[in-house]
C-alpha cells in the first residue's frame, strides 16, 4: 500500500495526493480514471450523486433512505482529508505525457463512432418516405424551436443594459486585466513566423484541393453553379427588404433615413478623417527622410514593385485582355441601349430628363462661383495668384512642347500621315450636311451672337494685324505671305 506523503508545514490531517506514475500505468489506459481521482471532479460528483440518487429513488420511504446511504458513502468516499484545496490537481494531470497519449488514444475512436452514428442516422432517414422525414425533422424542430433563445437574448441584453446604467465602462474594465495577460502571453512573432512558414504549404494545400476536385470536372461545375444561386437568394431578400421599406409612406421614411443620419457621430467620423490625413501627410514626410535629397524613397519602392509585376506580365495577354474588356464594355453599353430604345418611355425619358442633371450640375457650379464672387477684390487677387503660382507652369510647357516635337518627328518621317488622315476625315464628312449646319448655326444662332461676337472680334481682328505687321525676325517671311494674302483678298471685294 502506498504510503500518503506528508510534508512539514501542511494542517493537521491533509496529505498530499501520491504523484501519478506513469511507469506503473503504462499499456492501460487509465485517463478517465485520473480524471475521476482529481480533487476538483471528486469535489463536484460529491456535491451531484447525494442529490442525483435521491432523485432516483422510489417514492417509497425505504428506497429513499437506501439512496440517502448510498449518497453518504459516496460522499465520504469522495471526500479525502488528504485533499490540498489550493492544488489544481486536475491542471497538473494535463502536465504528464502518458496522461495525454492515454487519453488521446480512444478520442479518434469516439469521434468515429459520433460521425458512423451521425451517418447511420442520416442513411436511415434518407431511406424513409418524404412524409416520414417531414415528420422526423417537424418533431425535432418543434421540440428544439421553443422560444429559449429569444429568451435569453432579452434576458442577457437587460442584464447588460442594468449593468451599463450603473457602470458605462464595466466590461472595458472587467476585461482589460485578462485580456493584458492574453496580450502578454501571445507571442505575435510565432504567429508572424507561422504565417511566413505556411506560404508554401498554403500553395501546396491549394494545387492539392484543385488537382483532386479537377479530377471530377463534373462536381466541379455543380460547385460553380452554386455561385447564381446564392445570387439569386441575396437580391431575394434584398429586394424584400427595400420592398418593406417602400410600404413606409414617404414622410415616415424619410424622417427614419435622417434619424440614422443624425444619430451618427460627426465627431468620430471627423475624428477618422483627420487621422487618415495625418498617416498620408507622415507617409509623405517619412518617404523623403528615408531616401535621398531629392529622391523620396516611397516612389523608389513603388517603382520597383511596378517594374517587377510589369517585367512578368505579358504584354500580348494583357492588351488582349484589356481589348476584350472594352469590347465587353461596349456589348453591355449595347445591350443597355438596346433595351431602353425597345421602351419609348425610357428613350423619351432620357431626351427629357438628361438636362435636369445637368441643370443639377450647373447650380453646383454656379454655388462655387458665388462664393468666390462674393469675396473682396484683394482677397479674390491673392488667392488666385498665389493658385496661379502654384502650377509648375514648366512643366506645363513641357507637356507642350514633347506633344509638339512628337508631331514634327511624325511629321518629317512621314509628311503623307497628316494629309492622308485628313484626306479620309474629310472625305468622310457629308460636304453638304456640314454646309448645312453651318447655315443653320449662322443664320440661327450667329444672328443671336453677334452683339456678342462684335464684343469680341474686332479685337481679335486687330490682335490678329498687330501679330502680322512687319517685324525683323525669323517669322517675317510668313508673316509677310499672310499679309500679301489679305490685301489680295481687300483688293479682290474692293475690285
Amino acid at each position: 500500500m502506498t504510503k500518503p506523503d506528508s510534508r512539514p508545514g501542511l494542517p493537521v490531517g491533509f496529505q498530499r495526493r501520491p504523484d501519478h506514475n506513469p511507469a506503473a500505468t503504462a499499456g492501460k489506459n487509465t485517463a478517465l480514471a485520473d480524471i475521476l481521482q482529481t480533487r476538483e471532479v471528486r469535489q463536484a460528483l460529491s456535491g451531484i450523486l447525494p442529490d442525483l440518487l435521491n432523485a432516483l429513488a422510489a417514492d417509497g420511504t425505504f428506497g429513499k433512505f437506501i439512496m440517502k446511504l448510498a449518497g453518504n458513502y459516496l460522499t465520504r468516499q469522495l471526500s479525502r482529508p488528504r485533499d490540498i484545496f489550493k492544488e489544481k490537481e486536475l491542471a497538473k494531470l494535463f502536465n504528464d505525457s502518458q496522461f495525454i497519449k492515454n487519453l488521446g488514444e480512444p478520442l479518434p475512436d469516439l469521434i468515429n463512432s459520433f460521425f458512423d452514428m451521425i451517418a447511420a442516422m442520416a442513411k436511415t432517414v434518407a431511406e424513409m418516405p418524404g412524409a416520414e422525414k417531414k415528420q422526423v425533422f417537424s418533431d425535432i424542430i418543434a421540440k428544439i424551436s421553443v422560444g429559449h433563445t429569444g429568451g435569453i437574448i432579452t434576458q442577457a441584453c437587460r442584464i447588460i443594459n442594468d449593468i451599463h446604467k450603473e457602470d458605462p465602462e464595466f466590461f472595458a474594465r472587467a476585461l482589460e486585466p485578462g485580456f493584458k495577460k492574453w496580450v502578454e502571453s501571445v507571442d505575435f512573432g510565432e504567429i508572424r513566423e507561422m504565417v511566413d512558414n505556411f506560404s508554401t504549404d498554403g500553395r501546396a494545400l491549394i494545387t492539392m484541393v484543385n488537382n483532386v476536385l479537377w479530377q471530377y470536372p463534373s462536381k466541379v461545375v455543380l460547385l460553380l453553379s452554386l455561385l447564381p444561386s446564392l445570387v439569386n437568394f441575396l437580391t431575394e431578400a434584398i429586394d424584400i427588404s427595400a420592398g418593406k421599406l417602400n410600404e413606409l409612406p414617404p414622410d415616415m421614411l424619410t424622417d427614419v433615413i435622417l434619424s440614422f443620419a443624425r444619430d451618427i457621430n460627426t465627431g468620430s467620423v471627423a475624428g477618422v478623417i483627420n487621422q487618415i490625413t495625418e498617416i498620408t501627410r507622415k507617409i509623405y514626410t517619412g518617404s523623403a527622410l528615408l531616401g535621398e535629397p531629392g529622391a523620396p524613397q516611397l516612389p523608389k519602392v513603388a517603382s520597383d514593385m511596378m517594374e517587377a509585376i510589369i517585367g512578368q506580365t505579358d504584354p500580348s495577354t494583357l492588351w488582349k485582355a484589356k481589348i476584350a474588356l472594352a469590347e465587353i464594355g461596349a456589348a453591355m453599353g449595347q445591350a443597355v441601349a438596346a433595351a431602353v430604345n425597345s421602351r419609348p418611355e425610357f428613350k423619351q425619358l432620357n431626351m427629357t430628363m438628361g438636362p435636369k442633371l445637368t441643370n443639377i450640375r450647373l447650380r453646383s457650379l454656379n454655388q462655387k462661383l458665388f462664393a468666390w464672387e462674393s469675396v473682396d477684390d484683394a482677397e479674390m487677387a491673392e488667392s488666385y495668384s498665389r493658385r496661379l503660382e502654384a502650377y509648375d507652369v514648366q512643366e506645363m510647357a513641357e507637356i507642350v512642347n514633347n506633344a509638339l516635337r512628337i508631331i514634327n518627328r511624325l511629321g518629317d518621317e512621314k509628311p503623307a500621315l497628316f494629309t492622308e488622315f485628313a484626306g479620309q476625315m474629310a472625305s468622310a464628312v457629308d460636304a453638304d450636311e456640314l454646309a448645312e449646319t453651318a447655315r443653320h448655326l449662322l443664320n440661327g444662332a450667329g444672328q443671336a451672337f453677334q452683339p456678342m461676337a462684335r464684343a469680341v472680334v474686332p479685337g481679335l481682328v486687330t490682335w490678329i494685324c498687330d501679330v502680322i505687321k512687319p517685324v525683323d525676325d525669323e517669322y517675317e517671311d510668313d508673316a509677310a505671305r499672310a499679309r500679301q494674302a489679305l490685301g489680295s483678298l481687300l483688293a479682290t471685294q474692293e475690285g
